[in-house]
């Protein structure tokens, strides 16, 4: 998995940066939620997890028995992966409002938030609750690779351009003066 990580993030590298914002924090968070489901379908084939984001996500739209059905899940999956686009557009605005250092944690804070709405979703009865306690581990584990991923992404896909006003507020917040023209 690690030799497969290394394959693209020097095949990201090769590819443009982006200037795009949003853009830039969606596809950062596909990224990471794609990441995501491979390390939730490891964990789940070996037993460690009872369930998959797909069926998870699917219970948004249907009686958590009917997301067993593969159309039902597929349309679980995608809608799993549209929630993983959407949270890397907040992480994205994070990383631009208070610059790039430390983006490893601001990513693990942004998917620890990601899984505190997984968890208020099924307090409200909207998802079906996890029955045993090692599946909220997995979550856990999953949500923070997810951070991780994305927020590693994001950094390497956006053009530095996008991080530059807040680099130069941070420079001016240490006591330099930007000079006069």
């Amino acid at each position: 998995m690690l030799r497969s990580f290394m394959k693209l993030t020097d095949s990201l590298q090769k590819i443009g940066k982006m200037k795009d914002s949003i853009t830039t924090g969606l596809l950062g968070g596909l990224i990471g939620a794609i990441f995501m489901d491979i390390s939730n379908l490891l964990i789940f084939k070996a037993g460690k997890t009872e369930t998959l984001y797909g069926y998870i996500a699917g219970g948004l739209f249907m009686a958590p028995f009917r997301t067993k059905k593969r159309k039902n899940f597929i349309l679980g999956e995608i809608a799993h992966l549209a929630i993983g686009s959407f949270w890397g557009i907040p992480l994205t605005y994070i990383l631009k409002k208070t610059g790039k250092d430390h983006y490893l944690i601001k990513g693990a804070l942004v998917s620890t938030l990601s899984l505190g709405n997984l968890i208020v979703g099924q307090k409200l009865g909207m998802l079906k609750k996890f029955r045993l306690t090692k599946t909220f581990y997995s979550a856990i584990w999953n949500h923070i690779l997810y951070g991780l991923v994305s927020a590693q992404a994001i950094v390497m896909l956006a053009d530095p351009t996008i991080f530059e006003s807040s680099n130069k507020m941070n420079k001016m917040t240490h006591g330099q003066v930007e000079p006069e023209a």
